[in-house]
């Protein structure tokens, strides 16, 4: 991946954002995701916070874990819209990766601190899977009007 700070490609149904790791981009990249969002897909705001907060999620989770806050590692976001009817989203970290597959199956105390991401993502999202290594996170939400 290219390492710069915060670059952006935007066509009329899809926009990627690679940006250094650090939570003021995550802040730069919801912000626009959401404008860019409202411009194309009328009727989008029922489904905004939802997709917000999936996106802020996955996000913090590869500054966080994946790159372990290093600002010069690079987090890609890819958010692609399918006939209006769909939104597909990709993010990926330079980590190392994670065990995905014990993390879906691990049951969570109440007052644990972490680990929920993956069971909110899953909730709001129409799949929500991650490749081999799991540094690449892929999500769909199919919206409705």
């Amino acid at each position: 991946m290219k390492k710069s700070s915060f670059d952006v490609l935007k066509t009329k149904d899809f926009i990627r954002f690679d940006f250094s790791s650090t939570m003021k981009n995550i802040d730069a990249v919801c912000e626009q995701t959401d404008q860019y969002l409202r411009s194309t897909i009328s009727g989008i705001e029922k489904h905004l916070f939802p997709i917000q907060l999936v996106i802020r999620e996955g996000l913090t989770n590869a500054v966080r874990h994946g790159n372990v806050g290093d600002p010069g590692k690079i987090v890609r976001f890819e958010l692609s819209i399918i006939n209006k009817e769909m939104i597909k989203m990709m993010i990926e970290d330079e980590g190392k990766g994670f065990d995905w597959r014990g993390q879906r199956n691990e049951i969570l105390d109440d007052d644990q601190e972490h680990g929920r991401g993956i069971i909110i993502m899953g909730t709001y999202f129409s799949s929500c899977s991650y490749n081999e290594k799991g540094n690449i996170l892929f999500l769909e939400k199919i919206i409705t009007p």
